[in-house]
């Protein structure tokens, strides 16, 4: 039997989100929480082009996933942007 993984978002200290603070059953659900919540909050606008949410919802929200042993493990940290390659 598999066991199913959660998700949960955190904020740019690592701790669970202070408003989203809740589990997801898909990461993909997660972001589009996060997403929205960064809409609301003005961070970014509903217009912005797919790189520039992109860019937004990495500095303000990292993302843990459940383990087997009922801890939490860092999928990605806030804050977190990856450095492009030279000339793009």
């Amino acid at each position: 039997m598999q066991q199913l993984r959660l998700y949960r978002l955190t904020d740019r200290q690592g701790q669970p989100h202070p408003v989203l603070d809740e589990c997801f059953e898909s990461v993909e659900l997660a972001l589009e929480a996060a997403m929205a919540w960064l809409e609301q909050q003005g961070l970014v606008e509903a217009r912005a082009d797919q790189r520039e949410r992109e860019r937004q919802l990495a500095l303000q929200v990292g993302l843990e996933m459940s383990t087997p042993s009922g801890s939490w493990r860092t999928l990605r940290h806030a804050g977190f942007m990856a450095r492009q390659a030279p000339g793009r």
